[in-house]
C-alpha cells in the first residue's frame, strides 16, 4: 500500500520498498513492422482503385454492346445540327447585346416620337427628375363628391361607418 505523507517537507522522499513496482518499457517501437504495415495498406488502395477502373471499364463496354442498336444511343454518337432553314436567330447572343444597347440609347437620349403633335422623347433620369418636382397628376375620386369630401374608411370597432377626409 501507498504511504501517506503528512509532512510537506516529505513529499520528495520516496517511500522506501517501491523501487521493485516501477517499470517502463524495456523496448522502443518496431519501426519496420509500421512501415510494412503503411506500403501494405497504400499497395492495397492502389490495387482496389485499378480493380474498380477495370470492372467500371468492363461494364461500360458490356453494356455497349449490348446497346448496339438502340435508337438513344444512335442519336448520341451523331453530331448535333442546326435546326432547319429558316433561322430566325444566327447569333441570339449577340443579337440580344444589340437590342439592350439600343435600348439603354433609347432611354438615355432626345427624340422624336411624334413631330406632327409634337410629342418628344426625354432621357429617364431628367423625365424621373421632373416628376418629383412637379409630381403625378391627381384623379378625384368619385366617392369623396357626395360625402362633402369624405370618405367611408372601414373599422372593426365601427362596422364600417367612419369618414376621413380627402386630400386633393
Amino acid at each position: 500500500m501507498a504511504e501517506i505523507i503528512k509532512n510537506p517537507q516529505d513529499h520528495d522522499k520516496k517511500p522506501h520498498g517501491h523501487e521493485s513496482e516501477v517499470a517502463f518499457e524495456r523496448k522502443d517501437v518496431n519501426v519496420f513492422q509500421i512501415s510494412a504495415f503503411g506500403i501494405g495498406l497504400l499497395l492495397a488502395v492502389i490495387v482496389s482503385v485499378f480493380a474498380m477502373w477495370a470492372m467500371f471499364d468492363f461494364f461500360y463496354h458490356r453494356e455497349d454492346e449490348k446497346n448496339a442498336n438502340n435508337p438513344a444511343a444512335l442519336m448520341l454518337n451523331e453530331r448535333p445540327k442546326l435546326p432547319p432553314e429558316p433561322r430566325l436567330q444566327s447569333e441570339p447572343k449577340l443579337e440580344l447585346k444589340d437590342m439592350k444597347a439600343d435600348e439603354e440609347t433609347i432611354l438615355n437620349s432626345y427624340g422624336w416620337l411624334d413631330p406632327n403633335k409634337g410629342t418628344v422623347r426625354i432621357p429617364i433620369d431628367l423625365a424621373i427628375d421632373l416628376v418629383a418636382k412637379k409630381g403625378l397628376p391627381a384623379k378625384p375620386s368619385p366617392t369623396g363628391g357626395s360625402n362633402d369630401g369624405y370618405r367611408m374608411i372601414p373599422e372593426d370597432s365601427s362596422s364600417g361607418r367612419t369618414l376621413e377626409k380627402i386630400s386633393q
